[in-house]
């Protein structure tokens, strides 16, 4: 019981820190429930903005990362290396490409508890520091509402919850958004809605859950595109490669550049002081 007090109070203390210093450059892209396409969002969203920007993406997956498996690599090096200082920070951060550089963790390590609040603060004070060589930091984060979690979206201004348009996900999305608002961290709120069979069934689920945030939590969200359901995309991850490098041109990836053009116009209002984007694909 006492380790779980001093757990919470741990975690309060990092919401009063973290409320009113989030970052104009880090972008959250995380879910109410698991299932939804996140990490494929992730990968695939961070490599088609690299074509024009200059990208970071973080596994913040605590212990279930799989980001490395869409990449096809085998760190050597991963955040909890970083976490238990075994490795600099620098150590840990992969280039894939000329604009996109990776930070993996690890899957199903038995004994890996997870990062104190206090190696927490320091993986964001680092990140602060080498966010002058990049146009933005995207934190994949695992999916729920853990305290954890909730904890990092609060460093980022910019959120993107990747739902789908089934009752549950939706339901899960709300949950998200409403433990958000209590916590006074629902600024700049975006939804991705994956998996659609058309894109009527995107805009209807986006409207569903408008409506219930509209009645019940008085918050702003913003719509940012429906990705429609395709066999590419399993093969993509069966690959192990992002599809976005795979193909140009399908309609997955049409809907992600949308995803990346919206992101950016509301990305900009948030941030008045943040240089525009200018993505063209």
């Amino acid at each position: 019981m006492t380790g779980q007090l001093d757990r919470i109070r741990e975690l309060e203390k990092l919401y009063n820190t973290q409320q009113n210093n989030s970052s104009e450059k880090i972008v959250a892209v995380t879910s109410g429930k698991g299932g939804t396409g996140k990490t494929f969002f992730a990968a695939n969203f961070a490599y088609q903005f690299a074509l024009t920007s200059k990208i970071l993406l973080v596994d913040l997956d605590f212990n279930l990362s799989n980001l490395h498996l869409l990449f096809n690599a085998n760190p050597k090096k991963t955040l909890n290396s970083y976490f238990d200082s075994k490795s600099l920070f620098s150590e840990v951060i992969t280039k894939y490409n000329s604009n996109l550089d990776l930070i993996f963790g690890d899957s199903g390590l038995i004994n890996q508890n997870k990062p104190t609040i206090a190696q927490i603060e320091k993986l964001f004070a680092d990140l602060e520091k080498i966010s002058v060589r990049y146009d933005l930091i995207i934190l994949d984060i695992g999916a729920g509402v853990s305290d954890e979690n909730l904890s990092i979206i609060s460093k980022a201004k910019s959120k993107l919850i990747i739902t789908n348009p089934e009752p549950t996900a939706l339901m899960d999305a709300y949950v998200l958004i409403k433990l958000l608002k209590s916590s006074n961290t629902d600024n700049g709120i975006n939804v991705i809605v994956n998996r659609c069979i058309d894109e009527r069934e995107g805009y209807q689920a986006f409207d569903n859950l408008k409506s219930a945030v509209d009645h019940f939590l008085k918050t702003k969200i913003n719509f940012i595109a429906e990705i429609p359901e395709s066999t590419e995309v399993r093969k993509s991850i069966i690959d192990q490669k992002p599809l976005a490098e795979k193909t140009k041109s399908s309609p997955v990836i049409s809907a992600i550049n949308r995803s990346i053009l919206e992101f950016s116009k509301n990305h900009q209002v948030l941030n008045i002081n943040q240089p525009s984007f200018q993505p063209s694909f």
